[in-house]
């Protein structure tokens, strides 16, 4: 059903577009890149033909060189030799230059040409003493002999090094031929099925496009008929420009029909018109500035304003949004929910007046609660190992129970009612109070007692109050109504009340209803809590905003006053923070919010001063942070030099020593030798995990997405060498992509896969890494989870393992679980992955046995 509904969709159009287009970007890609192998192939081969000419004529020069000597040697000639030796030993320099130039990216080669210069300089130095060994003489001495001899030695050093490079670069020969038979051979296969393939991809892409072409013509029908008899406004314009390409209005292209039923406008008659014509009131309260920065900006705009068309008044809210050439504007009229909000403000108005009454009457409760007849109880269920309740425990009841039942409430305390109200398990009462609890419902009964051989009617109400049940009962024989009425509404003013005082209490609030012009007809009122907030008793000073002013901060009385000023004038909200002097001399930082409804401002003022202190405490820990950076910065280029410097000097001095003295040394010598080598290496090490640890961040600017399959390819790649050295065989489960630090992830990967090559088992070495994703209410392990979803990727492996107990202390820096000698390694690389993963706001864990493999699990947040 998927499948067809995906084929139906417009998701396949994009689908077979983009494959188009990415086919015919890889048809060119293939293209250049199998022309440019096969070019490279071809100059591969000529390289190769040139070295091997290269090389023919070096060593004919040499040659020429030996017979130039020889033909001196008969002819006596030795200024014309002198000559022709100076030419030759110039050609055999530029030869050679030219040979080495062209095989430089050869290490054999390279080899080779270092032997032949020292050969070319003997042979040069043999020849060249040749001519002044024999001057007249025919008869060849001992010591010329000797000489020829060596150049003939010499040559024939050079014709085997000749016949080694040109050995070489046959080698190559027949290598670069068959790379230049295969790619002449796949390049035009290649080119030819992408060709088909993208042809193919077309045909299919043209065909859904005109069965979208039809679908289309149906789904505009059908959003014309949505704009028609939708409860929004929803009108397109064009942008009207003068001479100099400035946009001075808009023209109205489109307009839907509840522009008539909200504004009275046809929309035939509204369309080709200027919009400052249709609707004059745009050019108020800067409304056309913003339609015309929403169309140069390219911005989203909101607007939430009354205007007046027609002589009537409405509440209008438009999302202004630019759309191709013009801009989109969808309005809806918000009159009614904006005169029900003013209707719920007056509604809370009479709730506070409600409140304000309830509050003057709670001394009169307290006392009438005292001198009630009703006798009220608090009762906690018994329960037994099946959870079922089976009796209830006297917690609390009133002192009125001693007039009812004789009972002094001290005495009954934490006993349960089958033992001092036996008959209530008899009467069918137990069951009612167990229905309450069940139930959460409030229950009600009316029964007759016999206490002290007198016979009372009660009429009880039982609530359930969290886990148990308050019990009121009440002689019924008098004012039965009454009391019931006044114990009901002492309960609510109690909860209501002490809800409110602790509310205020704890978020250090008070309210207010000033009096903004300070005349007779809106007395100023202010709650007990301000006074408080102030440092004064309650009602210690006069309520009136005048009053109150003069307990601000004389430096900040301007400001507040303004603030005031222009909320009025402008009746906007009031919102901003000041401070006040309290009685004790105290400075406190309060904030005041609220609006002005008429002349009166009503709002609350909250006591600020721990919030704008902890932000000052905020400032300065930020600074010493920045300091802390700055001094970690200075030790990382301390040690990423001063400290490095004198351990590269060591390894420099050790590897001259080992390459001309260590044959002389004794076995203890190259085993102390040996141990200096790997230590400075360690130290080498050491300081390069060092300065990785430090400088790991998190830097936003350096997050992106990352796809966990490229970075364990690459990671991979660089410890190609170890894992076919260790025979280690990888398996990596299907991973996501997240937003991280590239190099970090590398790090991490390659931290995690180096550990479990280092200790692996064996026989049969195996990491698999393996990836699921949780949401934190599955997680199990202690970390702060911000966020929603986490990617968990387990790197397992079937090594010698670790005892658990050493779980969390191999995360810390320099822990090691072995001896040097057993296993190398600095003991920062765990350390590093943990501050790579807690960088990322993640969490990483280990699990092991001895002998049983070893699994490091570190969570990524999801995207």
């Amino acid at each position: 059903m998927n499948f067809k509904k995906f084929i139906s969709s417009t998701q396949l159009y994009v689908v077979l577009i983009i494959s188009a287009i990415s086919m015919l970007v890889i048809l060119g890609s293939v293209s250049y890149t199998k022309t440019a192998a096969l070019k490279a192939a071809s100059d591969a081969v000529s390289h190769t033909l040139v070295v091997e000419k290269e090389i023919n004529k070096l060593f004919a020069i040499y040659s020429e060189m030996e017979s130039a000597q020889l033909k001196n040697l008969l002819q006596k000639d030795t200024l014309t030799y002198n000559a022709s030796f100076q030419k030759l030993t110039i050609d055999a320099e530029n030869s050679f230059a030219t040979l080495k130039k062209l095989v430089s990216d050869s290490p054999v080669q390279i080899n080779h040409l270092e032997r032949v210069q020292e050969l070319q300089k003997s042979l040069t130095n043999a020849l060249g003493l040749i001519p002044n060994s024999q001057r007249n003489t025919i008869r060849l001495s001992k010591n010329l002999i000797s000489k020829i001899d060596d150049v003939a030695h010499i040559m024939a050093e050079l014709n085997q090094r000749k016949k080694f490079m040109l050995s070489t670069e046959d080698a190559q020969l027949q290598e670069r031929k068959k790379e230049y038979e295969s790619q002449a051979f796949l390049t035009p296969v290649m080119i030819l099925l992408l060709g088909l393939f993208a042809l193919l991809v077309f045909i299919i892409s043209f065909l859904k496009i005109n069965r979208e072409r039809k679908n289309r013509t149906k789904a505009e029908a059908f959003l014309a008929n949505v704009l028609a008899h939708t409860e929004n406004i929803i009108n397109y314009y064009d942008p009207v420009y003068d001479d100099e390409n400035r946009v001075v209005d808009f023209r109205v292209k489109y307009a839907n029909e509840r522009n008539k039923i909200d504004l009275n406008l046809d929309p035939e008659k509204m369309k080709g018109k200027l919009l400052s014509e249709v609707m004059p009131f745009v050019k108020l309260h800067g409304e056309y500035e913003k339609l015309i920065s929403a169309f140069t900006e390219q911005k989203f705009f909101n607007l939430n304003r009354q205007v007046q068309l027609n002589g009537e008044v409405i509440w209008l809210e438009s999302n202004i949004r630019p759309m191709a050439e013009g801009l989109l504007v969808v309005a809806k009229n918000t009159s009614f929910e904006k005169e029900s909000v003013a209707r719920l403000n007056d509604l809370n108005e009479k709730l506070r007046e409600q409140y304000e009454e309830l509050k003057d009457t709670e001394e009169f409760l307290q006392s009438v609660i005292k001198s009630t007849n009703n006798v009220v109880s608090y009762f906690r269920p018994v329960r037994d190992a099946s959870n079922q309740i089976i009796d209830f425990t006297i917690l609390y009841t009133n002192e009125e129970v001693k007039n009812a039942t004789g009972d002094l409430p001290v005495e009954i305390l934490n006993k349960n009612i089958s033992e001092v109200y036996p008959f209530l398990m008899k009467n069918g009462v137990f069951e009612i109070f167990v229905e309450a609890i069940q139930s959460n419902q409030v229950k009600s009964y009316e029964r007759s007692y016999n206490f002290n051989e007198n016979i009372f009617w009660f009429d009880t109400y039982v609530i359930k109050t969290g886990d148990g049940i308050c019990v009121t009962s009440r002689n019924i024989t008098k004012q039965k109504d009454n009391e019931q009425k006044i114990l009901i509404a002492n309960e609510q003013l109690n909860i209501q009340n002490s809800i409110l005082k602790e509310a205020k209490r704890i978020a250090k609030i008070a309210s207010f209803r000033w009096n903004y012009e300070e005349n007779d007809f809106e007395p100023s009122t202010i709650s007990e809590n301000l006074f408080d907030l102030l440092g004064y008793d309650a009602n210690e000073f006069n309520a009136e905003h005048s009053t109150f002013k003069k307990l601000i901060h004389p430096d900040d009385l301007a400001n507040y006053e303004s603030e005031l000023k222009k909320a009025f004038e402008q009746k906007n909200d009031v919102n901003f923070s000041y401070r006040i002097i309290s009685k004790n001399n105290k400075i406190k930082h309060f904030k005041t919010t609220g609006n002005f409804q008429g002349s009166t401002l009503v709002g609350v003022i909250q006591d600020v001063t721990s919030q704008i202190k902890g932000a000052q405490k905020l400032r300065e820990k930020n600074q010493e942070l920045v300091r802390s950076n700055a001094e970690l910065e200075s030790f990382n280029r301390v040690a990423s030099h001063d400290l490095q410097e004198p351990i590269r000097k060591i390894q420099m001095f050790v590897s001259r020593i080992a390459d001309n003295d260590l044959d002389k040394m004794s076995d203890k010598s190259k085993d102390f030798f040996e141990k200096i080598n790997s230590s400075s290496e360690r130290m080498r090490l050491l300081i390069k995990y060092l300065l990785s640890y430090s400088r790991i961040n998190t830097s936003k600017n350096d997050f992106a997405e990352v796809d966990l399959h490229d970075i364990l390819d690459k990671v991979q790649e660089d410890l190609e060498d170890r894992i076919k050295e260790s025979e280690v065989s990888i398996t990596v489960d299907e991973l996501p992509t997240v937003s991280a630090i590239p190099f970090q992830m590398e790090q991490l990967f390659n931290n995690l896969i180096s550990n479990a090559i280092k200790y692996k088992g064996i026989e049969d070495p195996k990491i698999i890494i393996a990836c699921k994703k949780l949401n934190r209410n599955e997680i199990t392990d202690d970390f702060i989870k911000k966020s929603k979803w986490y990617y968990r990727i387990s790197v397992l492996d079937n090594g010698i393992g670790f005892d658990q107990e050493h779980s969390e202390k191999i995360f810390e820096l320099f822990q090691r679980l072995h001896q040097k000698n057993e296993y190398s390694g600095t003991g920062i690389g765990l350390a590093i992955c943990k501050k790579i993963v807690q960088n990322h706001k993640g969490h990483i864990i280990a699990e092991s046995e001895l002998g049983k493999g070893a699994a490091f699990c570190f969570y990524l947040p999801a995207q």
